[in-house]
């Protein structure tokens, strides 16, 4: 299915006025977060990385290899540069220590103190250490270059990873214990799910999981390439645990329509979005802000976040 710009647009808009009627998330946050947004759904237009063909094989894929390792993905290196100094010159006209970790970080590209190419690599590469150095520069605003990084390459790793997303193979369904009903025939026409919590894509941990359809179907949202993908109703997504005595859940009344997954083995959480009764906007990357207090509670109650948001923070 080709990108509908202007679809995407109307959900944008009103899952953004949703989130200005969130009393717990700054004005200042919620306009930074949308101009960002509006910003990569218009550059995803144009979007023209040469798309990988060297994949892992499907059987290989099955068997929980990803397609495409997050290293190996490519993007659009001239739109990249210039999604970096657009975002930068947004962030630049905010107050406080972001807009002058952008400044800096604007300083350091015009002079050569920063090669773009070698910030890309290194987010594609997970090297920490590379976005540490930066950090240390900035310690008032530390994750403000991966937050440029990260926000100017999503345009192109979305457009790589949709045109990826035909090349994954099918799961044949396990039907031998169902009967054989309207609701499995409706089963059988969704793909079924994957038996690794991770992005069978990229292989990247998902950063929230959503339920679809009446039956309540679980889709995990990649933290990486975005994905949407289906997996086990009962299942860690970090450690795999499938023993319901070790996986729990709970929701607070300020973030209706949400709930938080925990598992008890190694003490990580998840945030799940269901919407089915609720007449609510699903995008996942604006789910994950609008679900905040979430983040709060099961931190209190001593569990971690598996992965940073799709913002890098």
């Amino acid at each position: 299915m080709s990108f509908d710009y202007s679809s995407a647009r109307e959900q944008l808009d009103k899952k953004i006025s949703e989130l200005r009627e969130k009393p717990f998330l700054p004005d200042e946050l919620v306009n930074l977060i949308s101009s960002v947004a509006e910003i990569q759904l218009e550059a995803q237009q144009h979007s023209a990385p040469e798309i990988p063909t060297d994949l892992t094989s499907p059987d290989r894929n099955l068997q929980g290899h990803p397609l495409l390792a997050r290293e190996d993905f490519t993007y659009d290196y001239k739109q990249a540069c210039k999604l970096i100094e657009e975002i930068a010159l947004l962030i630049s006209k905010e107050e406080g220590p972001i807009a002058e970790a952008s400044l800096l970080i604007t300083e350091s590209i015009n002079s050569g103190k920063l090669d773009l190419k070698q910030a890309f690599n290194a987010y594609l590469k997970t090297d920490d250490d590379f976005f540490l150095g930066w950090a240390e520069k900035m310690p008032e605003a530390p994750r403000a270059l991966s937050f440029l990084i990260q926000s100017a390459l999503t345009p192109s790793i979305k457009t790589v990873a949709a045109a990826l997303a035909k090349e994954l193979p099918e799961l044949e369904a396990d039907t031998s214990k169902r009967p054989d009903t309207a609701e499995l025939d409706f089963e059988l026409e969704q793909p079924a799910p994957r038996n690794h919590g991770h992005c069978p894509i990229c292989g990247s941990v998902p950063f929230m999981h959503t339920l679809h359809h009446k039956q309540g179907f679980r889709y995990a949202n990649c933290s990486f390439c975005h994905t949407e993908y289906r997996v086990r109703r009962m299942a860690c997504a970090y450690c795999d645990e499938n023993n319901p005595d070790n996986l729990k859940f709970f929701t607070v009344e300020e973030a209706p329509g949400y709930r938080v997954d925990v598992c008890d083995s190694c003490k990580t959480y998840m945030k799940t979005a269901d919407f089915r009764k609720l007449d609510k906007i699903s995008i996942p990357a604006l789910n994950d802000l609008e679900s905040l207090p979430l983040d709060f509670v099961a931190a209190e109650e001593g569990y971690s976040r598996g992965t940073l948001s799709v913002w890098g923070f």
